[in-house]
């Protein structure tokens, strides 16, 4: 079910009724506005509830990503992992823009091995 789209539905449908009843809607040209804004925002926030609800950790391990900076091993650097700027120690020396692939998560620190390119020439 597509819950991520209904919650906000409900949630903006009994502002609005709060707001009739009480007698605070008067105009709607600042009431549409506010209440298509509003919808957005909560839409966008449910969303992302959702979608974070119960990761798994071991869900990391595996994925593929980017180095976004120079990283000597042992030290914390910076990754982009589906999107996202993650924290990340490496077991080896990598260079920006370098693939590397998720061994384990603890917290919100992932620990990375640089991921080696195959040599396709014989």
């Amino acid at each position: 079910m597509a819950l991520h789209a209904v919650i906000p539905i409900i949630i903006i449908a009994v502002v609005v009724g709060l707001l009739i009843v009480t007698g605070f809607i008067s105009d709607p040209v600042v009431d549409v506005p506010s209440f298509v804004i509003l919808g957005f925002v909560t839409y966008r926030l449910v969303r992302t509830l959702v979608k974070t609800r119960g990761i798994n950790p071991y869900k990391y391990e595996g994925l593929r990503g980017k180095a976004t900076e120079d990283i000597k091993r042992g030290t914390e650097g910076y990754i982009w992992l589906n999107g996202e700027l993650w924290k990340a120690v490496p077991d080896s020396d990598i260079k920006k823009g370098d693939e590397v692939t998720v061994v384990r998560k603890e917290g919100l620190t992932l620990y990375v091995k640089k991921v080696e390119k195959e040599n396709l020439q014989n």
